[in-house]
């Protein structure tokens, strides 16, 4: 670790002033105050400006999708007065891969 020590005369370490001491407490209170209040006042303007503009980007969104038809329940969405107990019966064969087309 690197260490400069400013207040070194003749080799020997020398006292800081009480005043210095001080003002250097003081100096690093208020910039550190006025940065806090800076990215406070900044927190409260882009906060809801973002949760604004994030609420129109998914509204837009799941319109877009919806017109694109991600909005249906399923892939093939139920027609209506249809039961959904309906049974649908079909036929089917496997083809082999020597068998000619028909």
């Amino acid at each position: 670790m690197i260490r400069v020590n400013m207040y070194r005369l003749n080799g020997q370490a020398a006292r800081m002033p009480r005043w210095a001491a001080w003002l250097t407490m003081t100096v690093s209170l208020v910039i550190g105050l006025a940065l806090f209040l800076l990215a406070a006042s900044l927190a409260l303007i882009l906060i809801p400006v973002v949760l604004v503009a994030g609420a129109i980007f998914m509204w837009r969104l799941k319109r877009r999708l919806k017109q694109a038809g991600f909005g249906q329940p399923g892939p093939f969405p139920r027609q209506a007065g249809t039961d959904p107990r309906e049974i649908v019966d079909a036929e089917y064969r496997i083809i082999e891969r020597g068998e000619p087309r028909r």
